[in-house]
């Protein structure tokens, strides 16, 4: 006779729903207050939602020029299509039931509160098939409460970074759980593809994951040889498909090295051939010296093949920028500075943003050692390739505040293995409530709360280290009383801040001068140093045609910005602000500006 089966549902499928009914919950909760967050979001998010407008409205797929910032040429964007085609599957469907505006709103919660379910999914189901129900609502107090992470799946969030960061989580998943090694290597290899299609910042983990897969096959690991199999043909297949699919014909040559092109191409068939040599002559190759040895000489024999390619883009996604842009760039974007660069202008930040993580990763591994030899193969492995996503994150992070990103897909991990820890103290050791206090003050929450107390400042909203994210003050114009003022201006191309420029995109029909994206110099410098001095008003006036300079009354960041709003107006700007309280509103006189010395 056949037991009967217990068709009732197990206690991570409890944890899995609540945390989902968690993220719908914030989604209802943040409704009302929609617009207003859209308003104040970051750069990115009403860039994305300006290019997926303009797509839905005939622009064509393969064309991603942005012909509203400097027009009539517009600016390069590199942001991929398929993050467009996935909102627009939100968007779309709900513009049948309700206006557009209206539409737009609900996909902006819809979007990042659907990417925050399948994270859920992925940290849930991933950590309890390793450390069970326990450790898996542990790794979910990690989602739901570091602001970095959680901020990122919260609307109003479109941009990108979300849908790198769930296919970086899903890739670890794939090389952690143990069992299917052929299918989890595809699965690995076509979200690998995927994440570089959409963007290259979490380039480290993707190239970190089948390395260290490579490294358990030359020790002769269960499973690896498969693994790296089905990744290599997944991702030999996948990712020049990708490209195809989003690239227009005429640029599959071009070299750009901030998109899944030529170099990345090159470089990603470099790593596939140097992991799948050993693997293939692994008859022949015996023992982890040869195999590493073979790796290391297929790969360095590759990367000088592919060196005419790779070359150009050694500088990073900015070598082709001017020298005088790039050094804007690096010193007044919060998202480029280094963590010594913070920690003098942004401590609250940079402590909300670091030192949860931090304090994960330094107890997780205080934790590890005296439980190694209790832990079984699939564990050991999962929490050794989390280390290393981890500390490879927190170095590049150290360079750079935006790369905390990168520490995400084995942050949760380590969270649940400390939950696991705490599982394996006696009931009766006296060790085990200081062992519970310790587990509670490590949570993300706690050590931003303590962030703030220690620098004696209330708590507030949880950075995400985003350099575009507009400030929090009288001077921010992000508002729609603001963009109204604008209104009886007919569609004319403006000089504004570079905070200021996506705003008006998205809520008015003029085209702007300055954006922060890297591929248009002239958009980037417009927008910053621009308003510092007399002379560079009139440069950036005179080669972008600009029509009005607006302001924001209550911004005097900016040297010459401020001498014009205090009174001191050139005479090639006519004041016809009238009646506007946020901003000011200069026309442009373009003969008097040819004629100023």
């Amino acid at each position: 006779m056949t037991p009967p089966t217990d068709s009732r549902p197990s206690l991570i499928c409890w944890i899995c729903l609540g945390a989902i009914a968690l993220v719908l919950a914030n989604a209802a909760r943040t409704w009302p207050e929609t617009a207003a967050l859209l308003f104040a979001t970051d750069n990115d998010d009403l860039m994305r939602l300006v290019q997926v407008r303009d797509w839905l409205g005939g622009q064509d797929w393969f064309d991603t020029r942005q012909y509203r910032v400097l027009p009539p040429e517009g600016i390069s964007m590199h942001w991929s299509r398929y993050v467009d085609a996935g909102i627009a599957s939100v968007m779309v469907p709900a513009s049948w039931l309700l206006p557009m505006p209206q539409a737009e709103l609900l996909t902006v919660v819809v979007w990042p509160s659907l990417l925050a379910c399948l994270m859920v999914l992925l940290i849930g189901l991933g950590t309890n098939r390793l450390f069970g129900p326990l450790a898996a609502l542990g790794a979910l107090v990690v989602f739901f409460t570091w602001g970095k992470l959680r901020g990122e799946f919260t609307p109003p969030r479109i941009d990108h970074h979300n849908v790198q960061i769930l296919c970086g989580t899903a890739l670890f998943f794939l090389a952690a759980l143990p069992g299917r090694d052929l299918l989890r290597g595809v699965l690995a290899g076509a979200v690998t593809a995927l994440s570089l299609a959409v963007g290259l910042e979490m380039l480290p983990i993707l190239a970190l994951v089948p390395g260290y897969m490579a490294m358990r096959h030359a020790f002769d690991q269960p499973g690896a040889g498969a693994w790296l199999l089905g990744y290599g043909g997944a991702l030999a297949v996948t990712a020049p498909a990708l490209m195809v699919g989003q690239t227009p014909a005429a640029a599959w040559g071009t070299m750009y090295c901030d998109v899944l092109g030529p170099p990345v191409l090159a470089l990603a068939a470099a790593g596939v051939a140097a992991t799948l040599v050993p693997v293939l002559a692994a008859r022949v190759l015996k023992g982890p010296v040869f195999r590493i040895l073979a790796m290391v000489v297929v790969l360095a024999a590759s990367l000088w093949l592919a060196a005419p390619l790779l070359t150009p883009c050694l500088g990073g996604p900015f070598a082709n920028v001017p020298p005088e842009v790039r050094t804007l760039i690096e010193s007044r974007i919060i998202e480029a500075l280094s963590v010594s660069e913070l920690i003098g202008i942004m401590p609250a930040m940079l402590g909300k943003t670091l030192l949860p993580p931090v304090a994960i990763l330094l107890l997780a591994l205080a934790a590890l050692l005296p439980l190694w030899r209790r832990l079984d193969g699939a564990q050991r492995s999962a929490l050794v390739l989390a280390f290393l996503i981890a500390f490879a994150g927190l170095g590049i992070t150290l360079l750079q505040i935006r790369a905390a990103t990168l520490m995400v897909p084995g942050l949760p991990l380590l969270a649940g293995f400390l939950v696991h820890a705490f599982q394996q103290i006696p009931r009766s050791s006296a060790l085990r409530l200081p062992a519970l206090l310790v587990l509670a003050a490590a949570t993300p929450t706690a050590v931003e709360e303590g962030v703030a107390y220690a620098l004696n400042r209330a708590p507030t909203a949880p950075a995400t280290a985003e350099a575009q994210t507009p400030p929090r003050s009288p001077a921010n114009c992000r508002t729609p009383a603001a963009m109204a003022e604008l209104a009886d201006l007919p569609p004319s191309t403006l000089f504004a801040a570079l905070n200021l420029g996506t705003t008006l995109l998205a809520y008015t029909p003029h085209a702007v001068v300055a954006a922060p994206y890297h591929r248009s110099s002239d958009a980037f410098w417009n927008g910053i140093a621009g308003l510092e001095t007399e002379t560079d008003m009139r440069r950036a006036l005179v080669s972008s045609r600009a029509e009005y300079v607006v302001l924001c009354a209550g911004d005097t960041s900016k040297p010459f910005a401020a001498a014009v709003l205090g009174g001191a107006v050139p005479d090639w700007l006519t004041d016809i602000t009238g009646d506007r309280q946020a901003l000011r509103v200069y026309q442009v006189d373009p003969a008097r500006l040819a004629a100023a010395p």
